[in-house]
């Protein structure tokens, strides 16, 4: 749903309006067209050293999926969705850069999530067997590594209701 703008002050509703479709062109530009980019990347460095796979439902410390609509706009939030499962189109191509993000839900609850380990070496034809790059085309290195539980700054550490990277 993209609000353009009603109600009974319709000068004010259009300005409204067309203040949406100036934020949403400006992040056009700067994501989308700069970047390629549709999706959020996974960019928020845990700790100095992790992309939480968690970054998912959060980065800098946000939780996308605690942010709500002011009550006269409620009619235009989704509910979250703890079955949902996606994974991103788009992600960052720098070398070692982090797969796509990913929501689903929990299979018991002691799942977790760990990060993208993004100093993988998994490009390596020569080792039995032999590894293959595969999360993503033409990627170099890097993988998802969920061995450990790696939370994201909110201390998230699954991805369960997280589908909502982006919005």
């Amino acid at each position: 749903y993209f609000f353009l703008g009603s109600g009974p002050n319709i000068n004010q509703a259009s300005k409204y309006g067309l203040v949406n479709v100036a934020a949403f062109l400006a992040q056009s530009m700067k994501e989308t067209i700069k970047y390629n980019a549709c999706d959020e990347n996974n960019w928020d460095l845990v700790d100095g050293k992790y992309y939480a796979i968690s970054n998912a439902c959060g980065q800098l410390g946000q939780s996308y999926q605690d942010y709500h609509c002011p009550p006269d706009e409620k009619h235009m939030e989704c509910p979250v969705d703890r079955n949902m499962e996606i994974t991103a189109v788009t992600h960052a191509t720098w070398y070692g850069a982090p797969g796509p993000l990913y929501c689903g839900p929990k299979k018991n609850p002691e799942d977790f999530t760990g990060f993208w380990d993004y100093m993988y070496e998994c490009n390596n034809p020569w080792a039995t067997p032999p590894e293959t790059c595969d999360v993503y085309p033409n990627q170099k290195a890097g993988r998802y590594d969920n061995t450990v539980k790696i939370a994201n700054v909110a201390g998230r550490t699954d991805v369960e209701g997280c589908c909502w990277w982006g919005r």
